[in-house]
């Protein structure tokens, strides 16, 4: 029972421990600045408040993205939520009436109405979505606990000026004469023309830290990376192309990782995104080659049906038209990088299709869909009903639209 009440209590520190760290978060949030941000500044704002670089956060609202649109709606709400550099609120407090800011209404109105579609296509697609959305709001919260007090914490919003106060110097005197207080190096206010020159301790007011040495984080991150690959490659020769992509983009992204705690490392983010997406097309390409151009099959008996017909780069077009399976089933897969899919049913065969693509739309015998990813999964007998013959068909594409009809 001892036992028992312990658990209890320390489930409630925790909880409480939770509760305090995401009311702190809310509290200390940053405010976004016009001259340093891309769209709104809501990346820039992120990576000042935590002390990380801007571009690591950036490549996370794009990772996000790719799940159903959760980098979108993230940014939408950042750029809502997080107050302008300046400003009294954020535009969403400004709407129910607590403190004013600088967008402007329509804007704000712009915004909200985004909201909508971005809400419904992460909480309306598949699970990956909402999983992308909770992961980069518990990153936040740990990002919170870890480095809460070593960026920029903003402060409260300076009110407003006013007659009496903002003629007067921080040290002015209201003893009738406005007159300021001398400076530390001068207490006898014997040189009241030189009181406009700096303290002598105090640093040229032009003056820049000097220049550190160059940063060693990209050019040892790409030196480990091609050390793995080679290794990879000399201890596991079985590896696919896909994998290797995959070993090579997981460790630049530890060298964005910590690039960005030391404030450096920028020039990986141009090898991480065209290392991202030749992983994105790889995935969607055979392990036996890489074949680019347009590619047309027409099989017409089941015995001449491959069993994957694959494009990396191109239009891939299978026509099943004049397929005869006389009571057989067969199953195949078409797959393509980047390009167009299009696959043409016999017109009475039953089937069983998925179709799927990472970033594109989807018409699967009628049925269409769009996301990042989206996907369609069909099971149709055809007008005359059950018959003899089944075809399961997978056909997904990385990049473009998927299309299957039936034939005439």
């Amino acid at each position: 029972m001892v036992l028992a009440v312990r658990e209890g209590q320390a489930q409630g520190v925790r909880e409480a421990n939770v509760e305090h760290t995401v009311r702190d978060v809310w509290a200390t949030r940053p405010h976004r600045r016009a001259d340093d941000g891309k769209i709104a500044g809501v990346a820039a704002a992120i990576g000042r408040r935590y002390a990380i670089d801007p571009v690591l956060v950036r490549v996370v609202f794009v990772v996000a993205t790719l799940f159903n649109g959760a980098g979108v709606l993230l940014y939408l709400l950042g750029w809502l939520l997080l107050p302008a550099e300046g400003d009294q609120a954020s535009a969403a407090a400004s709407v129910v009436g607590r403190g004013r800011t600088s967008m402007s209404a329509t804007l704000t109105i712009v915004l909200v109405l985004l909201l909508i579609p971005a809400t419904g296509v992460v909480f309306g697609g598949r699970a990956s979505g909402v999983l992308a959305l909770a992961a980069a709001l518990g990153t936040l919260v740990l990002l919170h606990r870890s480095r809460a007090t070593l960026g920029e914490i903003p402060g409260p919003p300076l009110p407003a000026a006013t007659p009496d106060t903002a003629t007067l110097a921080p040290n002015a005197t209201t003893d009738g004469a406005d007159r300021p207080a001398p400076p530390a190096w001068d207490p006898l206010g014997v040189a009241p023309f030189a009181w406009d020159l700096p303290e002598p301790s105090a640093p040229p007011a032009h003056a820049t830290a000097p220049r550190g040495t160059r940063s060693k984080v990209t050019p040892i991150t790409l030196g480990l990376a091609l050390l793995t690959g080679g290794i990879a490659l000399a201890f596991e020769p079985g590896l696919s192309a896909t994998q290797i992509a995959a070993l090579l983009l997981g460790v630049v992204g530890l060298g964005l990782v910590v690039g960005s705690l030391l404030q450096s490392g920028r020039g990986l983010i141009l090898v991480a995104i065209p290392l991202a997406l030749l992983t994105w097309v790889l995935q969607a390409t055979p392990a036996s080659g890489f074949k680019v151009g347009g590619s047309y099959w027409d099989p017409v008996m089941a015995a001449q049906v491959q069993p994957r017909y694959a494009v990396t780069l191109g239009n891939g077009r299978l026509n099943l038209t004049g397929l005869r399976l006389d009571g057989q089933t067969v199953t195949t897969s078409v797959a393509v990088g980047i390009g167009e899919t299009h696959v043409i049913l016999p017109p009475n065969v039953d089937v069983q299709v998925s179709c799927q693509t990472l970033l594109g739309e989807v018409d699967c015998l009628g049925q269409t869909g769009s996301g990042y990813p989206s996907r369609v999964d069909v099971t149709d007998n055809g007008p005359d009903g059950p018959s003899g013959g089944k075809l399961v068909l997978d056909v997904h594409s990385g990049v473009g639209q998927v299309h299957v009809e039936r034939g005439s």
